[in-house]
């Protein structure tokens, strides 16, 4: 009866891992779809194409910004950490208000700057998350 268990438990261990990496996966795809829009939306003066990037961006970021769903991704020693990715979650949300508003009162170079420090945001979790 206890291998039984212990096989379920297991089981339940490896759905609620695999479903991370997936809701991972999907997330950083959909954030890297949405940086590179805003990117090309600010290069080809095109705020259609920004605000279709923001809008990736926030679909990405809301998956991947629930602290349980990011310490089942974070490697062993890296655990302690939930937190700062968490906070870089808020910053990117925060960055996605930031570039809207300024595109609606046209103050492009701040929305620019918004975009700059979402990729910072990245960059730093990413950072911790690959030891680079």
């Amino acid at each position: 009866m206890k291998t039984i268990s212990k096989l379920i438990v297991a089981g339940i261990l490896t759905l609620g891992v695999a479903n991370a990496n997936d809701i991972m996966v999907k997330s950083m795809t959909k954030m890297d779809q949405g940086m590179n829009l805003i990117q090309k939306g600010f290069m080809h003066n095109s705020i259609d194409t920004i605000r279709e990037g923001i809008k990736l961006l926030e679909e990405g970021n809301k998956e991947f910004s629930d602290p349980k769903t990011i310490a089942m991704f974070l490697p062993k020693d890296k655990q302690h950490m939930v937190n700062v990715a968490a906070n870089q979650a808020k910053r990117i949300t925060l960055n996605s208000n930031v570039m809207n508003l300024r595109l609606d009162d046209k103050s492009y170079v701040n929305a620019a700057n918004a975009y700059s420090d979402t990729l910072n945001a990245c960059s730093r979790c990413h950072a911790i998350v690959r030891d680079w």
